[in-house]
C-alpha cells in the first residue's frame, strides 16, 4: 500500500498542533504535572454535569447496561491529544468506576489511542456473547477467539467540511473444535444477535446531542497539566494493561504501520485499527479476556488490555467491561477530534479556551442467556462542554464540527458495513 496517498500519522496533528502555539493551560501558569494510570479503579465517579444518568428498567427477561462517561483534556507540551476520562454502568454495586488516559501520536506513545479501547471493546463484546451462546447451546468448545479490523477515514481534513468516517467492520471468530459445521455456523448467528455493539455499528442508533457553550457546568472539568509515566496499570495485584509486541492474526493480514509524510498532508486520511480478544482462563470470572489492539500506524504502540464482562457471578469486577471500553473510547475520539478543530478554528480567528466530553449509552439485551437472546444499542446521549470567549455561534460551529469528524460516533450514529465470520479448525464455515 503506497503511502503518499494514504493514512499519515495523527503525530502530524500532534505537531502542527505545537508548532501552532496551541495553550496547553488557561491561565497560562505553570502546573505540577499530575501522573496517571493507563487504567485505574476509583472510588468515586464524578457523575456528568449537563445531564441525569439514568439506568433503564429491564423487562421480559431483558438485562441493561447504562453506562456513563466523563472525559476532559490533560495538559502536556509534548502529547497534545493526552485525555482522561472516568467510566461507570449506573446502578451496578459489582461494576467499580474506572478512570482511564487516552494518547496519541508521540515516540512512545503513553497511554492507548481512542480507537484501540473502541476496537478492543468491541471484539470483548462479542467474544462474550460466542462464550454465553456456547453455554446455552451446550458445545464442547476447546478454544475460542475473536480476531478483528476496523476501518477509519478522514475527508476534508483542516476545512469546513472535515468529516470522519467508520467504513466498515470485518470480525472473525476463531473456534477449535469437534462440533459439527452447522452447530458451529448456528453459534455465529446466536451471537451475532446478542452482540449489542455490532448492533448498533451496523444499525442508525438514535442520538440525543447537546452542545453546552459556556454553561455553569465545569466543576472538575477544566483540563489540568498531566502525564502517564508507564504503560503498566496494576489492580489487586493483577497487570490490567501493558504494552506487547506485534500482533500476529490468524484470519486477517496485518499490514505494515503506514508512515506519514510531513511535505504531502492529504486531504483525505484511511487508517485501521486491528485487535485480538481471547479468554484469561481465569474460572473464577470466567468472563474474564485478555485483549490486543493497535492503530496500524507509525510511533503506535500495541496494547495489551483486560476486560471483564462477568456479570452475575460472585465478586467484584476485576477489570473494565467491554462496553466500558468501547463507551469511553468513543468519548476519547471525540476529545481527540476537538484537539485538532481547536487548531483550525483558531486559524479563523476563533479560540476556544477548554472543552470535555460526556456520555451515556444504553446497552439491552432481551431474554438474556436463552437461544433467543438479542442485544441492541437503544439510545446514546452527547453531551460537548466548550469554554470560550467568542461569539456563540462560532463556539457551537466548532463543536459541531468535532463531534461530526469523531470516527466512532459516525460509527455507531449511522449504519456501517459489518463482515462477520466464523472459522472452524482453521477452515472458513460458509
Amino acid at each position: 500500500m503506497k503511502t503518499s496517498k494514504n493514512v499519515k500519522s495523527i503525530l502530524l496533528l500532534t505537531v502542527l498542533l505545537t508548532c501552532n502555539g496551541i495553550t496547553y493551560s488557561q491561565d497560562n501558569t505553570e502546573q505540577v504535572p499530575k501522573e496517571y494510570s493507563v487504567v485505574k479503579r476509583v472510588d468515586n465517579f464524578n457523575q456528568p454535569t449537563t445531564f441525569y444518568p439514568t439506568k433503564a428498567t429491564p423487562v421480559n427477561g431483558a438485562i441493561s447496561e447504562n453506562v456513563v462517561t466523563s472525559a476532559k483534556r490533560v495538559l502536556n507540551k509534548e502529547k497534545p491529544f493526552l485525555k482522561k476520562g472516568v467510566v461507570k454502568t449506573v446502578g451496578e454495586a459489582d461494576l467499580s468506576a474506572w478512570q482511564m488516559t487516552s494518547d496519541e501520536g508521540g515516540n512512545p506513545q503513553s497511554a492507548p489511542n481512542p480507537l484501540t479501547y473502541f476496537t478492543a471493546g468491541a471484539a470483548s463484546d462479542l467474544l462474550t456473547q460466542v462464550e454465553r451462546s456456547i453455554q446455552i447451546m451446550g458445545l464442547d468448545v476447546e478454544d475460542v477467539k475473536v480476531e478483528t479490523e476496523f476501518f477509519f477515514r478522514w475527508s476534508d481534513i483542516m476545512t469546513d467540511n472535515w468529516s470522519g468516517y467508520t467504513d466498515k467492520v470485518v470480525t472473525n471468530i476463531v473456534v477449535k473444535s469437534n462440533e459439527p459445521a452447522e452447530k458451529i455456523k448456528e453459534l455465529k448467528e446466536m451471537s451475532i444477535r446478542a452482540w449489542s455493539i455490532g448492533e448498533s455499528l451496523a444499525n442508525k442508533t438514535a442520538i440525543d446531542a447537546e452542545n453546552v457553550i459556556n454553561g455553569d457546568d465545569w466543576d472538575g472539568k477544566a483540563a489540568q497539566a498531566g502525564q502517564v509515566p508507564s504503560p503498566v496499570s496494576i489492580d489487586n495485584g493483577r497487570t490490567i494493561t501493558n504494552t506487547t509486541p506485534a500482533l500476529q492474526l490468524q484470519t486477517i493480514k496485518v499490514t505494515e504501520d503506514l508512515d506519514m509524510d510531513m511535505n504531502d498532508f492529504p486531504k483525505e486520511m484511511r487508517f485501521s485499527e486491528v485487535g485480538i480478544a481471547e479468554s484469561a482462563h481465569d474460572a473464577k470470572r470466567p468472563y474474564l479476556h485478555r485483549l490486543r489492539a493497535k492503530s496500524l500506524t507509525a510511533h503506535y504502540e500495541t496494547w495489551e488490555l483486560f476486560s471483564d464482562d462477568s456479570r452475575g457471578y460472585e465478586g467484584i469486577d476485576t477489570a473494565p467491561t467491554s462496553r466500558e471500553y468501547f463507551t469511553l473510547g468513543t468519548s476519547f475520539c471525540l476529545m481527540s477530534q476537538l484537539t485538532p478543530n481547536m487548531m483550525y478554528f483558531e486559524k479563523k480567528g476563533v479560540k476556544i479556551d477548554d472543552f470535555a466530553v460526556e456520555h451515556q449509552f444504553n446497552y439491552r439485551e432481551t431474554n438474556f442467556m436463552t437461544p433467543a437472546m438479542t442485544g441492541e444499542m437503544t439510545d446514546v446521549v452527547t453531551r460537548i462542554l466548550v469554554k470560550s470567549d467568542a461569539d456563540e455561534n462560532l463556539a457551537n460551529q466548532f463543536a459541531v464540527q468535532a463531534l461530526r469528524c469523531c470516527f466512532a460516533g459516525e460509527g455507531s450514529v449511522q449504519e456501517t458495513e459489518m463482515e462477520t465470520n466464523i472459522y472452524l479448525n482453521s477452515k472458513l464455515v460458509k
